[in-house]
């Protein structure tokens, strides 16, 4: 029987956010509707690829009253019009303030694994709702953890499958592959007749001067629903370890990832065409229990433009 309507409240950013995107496209198929309370860029983003039906922005001060004595009425309201709700969250204190303003479901999961357990954030995620009966079993099926349908696909007029995005960038400084191997990997593709083109995000403007040297072709996005009609038109990615790659791979894109200093195994995009790149080392990846990389990261230096090369050829189609 399919349920009523739920809200998913999500205070993570954009790799984390996407991460749960195949557990939102298995949870639509029991509730009439699902909304989400995230950030407003992540809310139109998942509108736009047709995840949700509604989103409310996290900025808002009704939100933040959650965190008062006496929450706005606004935000009452809104909570106790979903019969389900779904808290992504690691704050027992937003969990007491939804339980006392409703009386409906209210479910509070960790919104990725503890540091250090080496399970993939999605399927931890939907093992979870497994455990308290909102999915099924048969949902663990890992060959379906990207967006079924890509909006406007192939017959995109705007696609050009010798389009390759290169996004430098990364939320974190630390996962940044050497911006020389980019331009190394950019006159490769180009010695193949394909026409690489770099992205940037609001957060990366370090890169933008380097980057836009010599002419090449750099988009600054200031939003998420541009990121998806670049990925649209293009015909490839490669990337950092970093939301927009998410994005890339999720929504069937022939991906590269370089990683560095996370784990894949936790962390690796969604996707039928994802190539991630890291060298097999002694140590741990340490992205999340220590504060700095090495002096000499050898998980960054260890990968080389020629195997970014011969990762990416073996998911692109042209």
């Amino acid at each position: 029987m399919v349920k009523q309507n739920l809200l998913i409240v999500h205070q993570g950013a954009l790799g984390d956010f996407v991460a749960i995107f195949p557990a939102i496209e298995r949870l639509k198929k029991h509730y009439q509707t699902i909304d989400v309370l995230c950030q407003s860029r992540l809310g139109n983003l998942a509108a736009k690829l047709g995840l949700v039906t509604k989103w409310y922005p996290l900025e808002a001060a009704s939100f933040a009253s959650l965190y008062t004595h006496t929450a706005d009425q606004k935000i009452e309201d809104l909570l106790r019009s979903y019969s389900q709700i779904i808290l992504f969250s690691l704050s027992f204190q937003l969990e007491h303030s939804v339980n006392r303003i409703t009386r409906n479901s209210c479910l509070r999961l960790p919104p990725k694994p503890p540091a250090g357990e080496r399970i993939h954030i999605t399927r931890y995620v939907i093992k979870n709702l497994i455990n308290y009966g909102l999915l099924k079993q048969a949902d663990l099926d890992m060959d379906h953890y990207y967006l079924p349908i890509n909006p406007e696909g192939k017959n995109n007029p705007a696609k050009d499958i010798a389009k390759i995005l290169i996004h430098a960038g990364s939320g974190s400084a630390r996962k940044r592959w050497p911006i020389s191997n980019f331009f190394v990997l950019e006159k490769r593709l180009r010695s193949k007749g394909l026409k690489p083109e770099f992205l940037l995000g609001p957060a990366e403007e370090d890169l933008m001067d380097i980057i836009s040297d010599h002419g090449r072709k750099l988009y600054r996005l200031s939003d998420l629903v541009e990121l998806i009609t670049l990925l649209q038109a293009a015909g490839g990615y490669v990337g950092n370890d970093s939301g927009a790659s998410h994005l890339a791979a999720f929504m069937q894109l022939p991906t590269v990832v370089i990683f560095g200093p996370a784990d894949p195994v936790r962390w690796k995009p969604n996707g039928p065409l994802v190539e991630v790149l890291r060298p097999e080392l002694e140590c741990s990846p340490c992205f999340e229990i220590n504060p700095s990389n090495c002096p000499e990261p050898e998980c960054l230096d260890g990968t080389t433009p020629q195997k970014v090369i011969e990762a990416f050829f073996r998911v692109y189609q042209d």
